[in-house]
């Protein structure tokens, strides 16, 4: 029996790549003679980086920037087969790296990532992707514009500095001191994330709040983001409104796609082919997947439904596993053979989430479905 684990993380909890390892052990239970092998997977949010090395052998990349709120951090990339950049915007700009008390999207900015991809063009790399996840920031990506060269301007023609969000007052931006090279790159983005670049869908208004926005600052925000977007659409000719996911990370996927012109793609997808999957699912019999929270927002872009996809193509039974799942699976299971919570006693959520409590009960799980299977 040859078993592929291929599971994004559960949140809080354990990395994929642990998700995958106490699987591995409830495979092994079951069926000691078993070929198992853990491809852990991620959608493009926080994880993706640990993931990536995990499967394949890249070269990291330390430098010093700026966070949300301009504070020196140390962050890292990765290099894959010596030409590709793949930048984690979170490393930089996520909410992990901002005390909760502190979390206000009016005074975050993407500094830190323009910094990440300056280091990355001046060391010679011309393909770079870059994953949007778990920002703390909404920006409009003027504040990583401005590490590569951008000068935006207020309403007097006075030049904005680089503390605070930039976007709030910007009227005009000049794009003549860009970094030289920048023209000589492709930027690929990975995301989960299909909303528009602002309205009620858009990035302030469905994001904002979590990343400490009052009512009146959504609002505020969003007319940020209507601005930006006009001058892009009159420097670039893009209108990223019309550019499904332009709203992913507070805004960065639609500067991305305007002022770098890059390729928004789904995140899981682009880990997909990154980590070789495919040849991976062929060579299998059955197929594990699973997040945290299995429910409709699974089939919007995350890790269960994206590798599921994958192995229907190639004919292979594919089980999902969730901390949580929701009772109505009609859609899931279009993908999804059969999916299972891992729950096996009542316990309050913080005692779910101890990771030795997350690993055993997977372990358990997966050897039951797998002593099933071998029927």
């Amino acid at each position: 029996m040859n078993v592929l684990i291929a599971s994004d993380s559960y949140k809080d909890s354990l990395s994929a790549f642990e998700v995958g390892e106490a699987a591995r052990k409830g495979i092994l239970s079951a069926c000691p003679s078993a070929y198992v092998e853990n491809s852990p997977m991620a959608d493009g949010g926080e994880g993706t980086l640990d993931a990536l090395l995990t499967c394949l052998d890249g070269e990291e990349k330390e430098v010093e920037v700026h966070d949300p709120l301009m504070n020196l951090v140390v962050a890292r990339y990765v290099v894959l087969n010596g030409d590709t950049a793949f930048i984690e915007s979170a490393r930089s700009s996520g909410l992990p790296l901002v005390p909760f008390e502190k979390r206000d999207p009016m005074k975050a900015n993407t500094y830190g990532l323009g910094e990440q991809i300056k280091d990355a063009v001046q060391n010679g790399y011309r393909k770079i992707v870059i994953s949007l996840g778990g920002s703390a920031t909404n920006d409009g990506g003027a504040g990583m514009l401005q590490a590569l060269g951008w000068t935006f301007y207020d309403g007097d023609g006075a030049e904005l500095g680089v503390e605070g969000n930039p976007m709030l007052h910007a009227a005009s931006f000049s794009d003549r001191e860009r970094l030289p090279g920048l023209e000589e790159c492709s930027f690929t983005i990975a995301s989960d994330v299909t909303n528009p670049f602002y309205g009620e869908k858009g990035a302030a208004h469905i994001f904002g709040r979590q990343k400490g926005a009052t009512t009146e600052g959504v609002l505020e925000l969003d007319a940020g983001l209507v601005r930006l977007a006009s001058l892009f659409k009159e420097a670039y000719g893009v209108d990223v409104q019309k550019v499904a996911g332009s709203g992913a990370a507070g805004g960065l996927g639609g500067s991305i796609v305007a002022a770098l012109n890059g390729d928004l793609q789904s995140g899981v997808d682009t880990i997909i082919e990154l980590t070789g999957l495919e040849e991976k699912v062929m060579e299998s019999d059955i197929v594990f997947t699973g997040e945290g929270s299995l429910d409709q927002q699974s089939l919007m872009g995350k890790v269960p439904v994206g590798v599921a996809r994958l192995a229907k193509k190639h004919g292979k039974r594919v089980i999902g596993l969730a901390g949580r799942i929701d009772t109505d699976l009609a859609e899931v299971n279009q993908y999804l053979d059969a999916v299972f919570s891992i729950q096996t006693e009542c316990r309050s959520l913080e005692e779910a989430l101890r990771s030795e409590v997350t690993s055993e009960q997977i372990r358990v799980t997966v050897e039951q479905v797998v002593r099933l299977l071998k029927k």
